[in-house]
């Protein structure tokens, strides 16, 4: 036997010398294929994603610690305030974001859900908000989509799919 290996010693040596270099190509991790270098990426776009909301959420947060109303207790009217009301003239106040109308009485609403990523939860919502009309979200500003993406806690949903696009497409 130790003839037979003293014989064919370099042919061991090249096998044994092709075997570790295929073992480390295999094992170095140098190699990814496209599946892995995709989820690095989806893993990386979320993340970042994440890290956004979580600023926004910060940020949305500090705005509502500044802007708390006061609140004043509630009394029942009397006839000389109820006089004093009408004749004062309202103090002009912070000009607040404007809500599209509701649609006019009479005409049906619009199915919201033909809007590609309005389920039916946030369709509810926009519906219990006054928002019935695809006219109504195509009017929408900036302001508008953030304070609904808000109000339905749709995590950048509108913006990212684009519902005011959608619903200009459907309105002409």
């Amino acid at each position: 036997m130790f003839w037979l290996i003293w014989q064919m010693g370099l042919l061991l040596l090249v096998a044994f010398g092709l075997g570790l270099f295929f073992g480390r190509q295999i094992w170095s991790g140098d190699a990814r294929s496209a599946e892995a270098d995709q989820a690095l990426a989806e893993a990386s776009r979320l993340r970042t994603e994440n890290e956004n909301l979580a600023r926004r959420l910060g940020e949305s947060e500090a705005r509502k610690k500044d802007v708390t109303p006061q609140v004043e207790p509630v009394t029942a009217p009397t006839a000389a305030t109820e006089v004093e009301t009408v004749e004062e003239s309202p103090a002009p106040s912070e000009p607040k974001a404007a809500m599209p109308a509701t649609a006019p009485v009479g005409e049906g609403a619009d199915d919201l859900t033909q809007i590609k990523g309005l389920g039916p939860k946030a369709a509810a919502a926009l519906h219990d908000g006054g928002v019935t009309r695809f006219a109504q979200i195509a009017a929408w500003s900036d302001t508008d989509v953030e304070d609904w993406d808000a109000r339905i806690n749709g995590r950048g949903r509108i913006t990212r799919d684009d519902w005011v696009g959608q619903a200009r497409s459907l309105v002409g």
